[in-house]
């Protein structure tokens, strides 16, 4: 299990207790058009909290940044506690609680698909066409005490926040374990960094009444002009290759600015799973280009893009006066609220389940309270629905934390994507070594743009006296053809490439060595002009420079540029190029470093306490694949 490289310093007390950012990858295209689940209720399935993966939303407007960040944590409701550094603190109404749908939304509509186009002939027919996607808190913490000053103090969603200063990280733990906000004592080291650098502190931890299962992700805006991704400090405990995914919502395509960007070559991807080695494909691309670079997986104009974030009829006031738990419940599915943990925990906390059914499966008891109207009035579903009556229900509380923790939220966001005329999705994969520096992104609005869906030609190749194809000849746009086995379980049909959305953490089978190299190119982008293409054998030289790229001014000197090696990488060849040294150094940097202050960083620790994970050099010392 790895930390989020911008999630928080999370309290941990034990082995097995986690507390992490997390998305799923189990979404909706439309709020307003929900699909049939077969049990017609909100409990008709569990979501996972994939923790292989880390995601973060940045929506831009101006000067100004809303980071959409997701929390879950298992454990101790006492020892939830949250530090998030920022370079200054939000303003008033700089926090506010999110909605998990949203990172469900941007997956679906986003994530890379890969379908193979076949040509199928009389005597040989290949698979059916598919495509696989692939308020003011308390506890005496106000004012200045012992050289820690409090900026803000307010109650969010079920958490209380506070955001805080101080002149060394000894006071600031010393102040935050006092007032509740528990954090061990190792963490001094990495929060004397930001200290250093003059950051303030956002910390969370769960108001009196609440438990961690009313955790809800959370907005934070900052002036900001441009986005910064921070994973320096991720680098003391995490797992090898940590996918890493950022959404960008605003005036232009975004790119890496002081890290390089990577194309795959889709003939390593395997496609005979639906990108089931997708993974792979990627973190040997990036670490062929230095191991510090992104690859674009999506660049859209948002109207071409529609995502519909919130149902138009949504409004809390049809909710109010709702006293029957049945007649609420199938109202929320009426009206098209998402299917998500959140909206199950907000059922869980003001539809009771008595004791007497601990044994009813939450699928059972929940649907059929919420299909009590349409059952008969005697049966299993009555008898449910008049316990949760008795066991007593509050409507109106009910839509009020429905309207503050899902439909503002999701209305607000749904408002500034419509507003906004780009989004663009960017992915990487960093271990421990490579998180010497924190991401900062940048804008150019002449770049194409990129789109999710892969495909390549397909010719099904059967053996002599059958139909039934056994080989799959593929052919790429750039005229690159090779042929591949079709595995004999899968043959015949449209289960011939079976496979589940590209999702992160998964899809790490083998490279397709018939491919030749994952990676396809190495550039460099900026905020104005095309890509610049290098060499591979010059990634490592080329990052050390993006080191102290800066928005707004060139990254790479022009002197520099006519230095460099003529391009010969060769992506579909076994032997393309001199590889990137394995002992490179790499130069640490911040979100505020060589910028002159002009782009401030959201900057958040991350620590696992019991679980420090330490990863050698991926030597990248020879172009083979495996």
């Amino acid at each position: 299990m790895s930390p989020s490289p911008w999630s928080a310093l999370v309290r941990r007390p034990s082995s097995r207790l986690a507390g992490r950012l997390a998305a799923t990858a189990l979404a909706l295209t439309s709020l307003a058009a929900l699909p049939a689940y077969a049990c017609g209720g909100f409990f008709c399935f569990t979501q996972p909290v994939d923790q292989s993966a880390e995601r973060i939303l940045y929506v831009q407007e101006g000067g100004k940044i809303t980071v959409h960040i997701q929390i879950s944590y298992t454990g101790e409701d006492q020892n939830f506690s949250w530090i998030l550094p920022l370079q200054k603190a939000p303003e008033g109404g700089g926090l506010k609680p999110s909605s998990d749908s949203v990172f469900q939304l941007l997956e679906q509509a986003t994530s890379p698909q890969f379908q193979l186009n076949w040509k199928n002939t009389a005597d040989c027919s290949g698979p059916q066409q598919c495509m696989y996607a692939s308020a003011g808190g308390g506890d005496g913490t106000n004012g200045t005490k012992g050289g820690v000053q409090v900026l803000l103090q307010q109650n969010v969603g079920p958490y209380e926040a506070v955001v805080v200063k101080g002149t060394s990280s000894t006071e600031l733990v010393d102040w935050l374990n006092a007032n509740k906000f528990v954090q061990p004592q190792a963490t001094k080291p990495l929060i004397e960094q930001y200290v250093k650098e003059n950051y303030v502190f956002l910390a969370l931890k769960l108001q009196k009444d609440k438990s961690a299962g009313d955790l809800v992700p959370i907005a934070v805006t900052l002036d900001e002009v441009g986005p910064c991704l921070p994973i320096r400090l991720t680098a003391l405990a995490t797992a090898p290759d940590m996918p890493i995914v950022t959404w960008v919502v605003g005036k232009a395509r975004a790119i890496p600015k002081n890290f390089l960007h990577v194309e795959i070559n889709d003939a390593a991807v395997d496609w005979m799973t639906a990108g089931g080695n997708y993974k792979t494909v990627v973190s040997k691309a990036v670490d062929l280009g230095s191991g510090h670079a992104f690859l674009t997986e999506l660049a859209k104009k948002t109207k071409d893009l529609p995502i519909q974030f919130a149902n138009p009829g949504w409004d809390a006031k049809d909710f109010e006066k709702v006293t029957d738990p049945g007649k609420f419940l199938a109202l929320m599915l009426e009206k098209g609220l998402p299917r998500t943990t959140q909206i199950q925990g907000l059922i869980k906390k003001y539809v009771k389940k008595p004791d007497a059914y601990k044994d009813v499966s939450d699928q059972e008891y929940f649907n059929c309270i919420q299909n009590s109207g349409s059952m008969p009035s005697e049966g299993k579903c009555k008898e449910y629905l008049d316990a949760a009556v008795k066991a007593g229900f509050d409507g109106a509380a009910f839509a009020k934390d429905l309207n503050d923790l899902v439909i503002k939220p999701l209305q607000t966001l749904d408002s500034q994507y419509k507003a906004q005329p780009y989004l663009t999705r960017l992915y990487t994969t960093l271990s421990a070594e490579e998180m010497s520096k924190d991401p900062i992104f940048g804008y150019n609005a002449e770049l194409p743009d990129v789109s999710n869906q892969h495909s390549a030609d397909a010719t099904p190749v059967c053996e002599a006296g059958s139909k039934i194809a056994t080989k799959a000849k593929l052919k790429f746009a750039d005229g690159f053809e090779m042929t591949l086995d079709i595995p004999k379980e899968t043959q015949g049909s449209c289960g011939n490439f079976p496979g589940s959305p590209v999702g992160f953490g998964k899809g790490t089978g083998a490279v397709v060595a018939a491919g030749g190299q994952p990676l396809k190119r190495v550039q460099v982008l900026d905020e104005k002009g095309p890509p610049l293409e290098i060499d591979q054998k010059d990634a490592d030289k080329v990052d050390a420079q993006l080191n102290t790229a800066q928005l707004g001014t060139p990254s790479l000197k022009p002197e520099f540029i006519a230095s460099l090696a003529k391009v010969t990488w060769n992506p579909h060849s076994s032997t393309p190029g001199t590889p990137a040294p394995a002992d490179h150094t790499d130069h640490d940097d911040g979100c505020s470093s060589g910028r002159g202050g002009e782009v401030g960083g959201l900057a958040l620790l991350s620590l696992a306490l019991g679980a420090w994970w330490l990863r050698r050099r991926r030597a990248v010392s020879s172009p083979s694949i495996g």
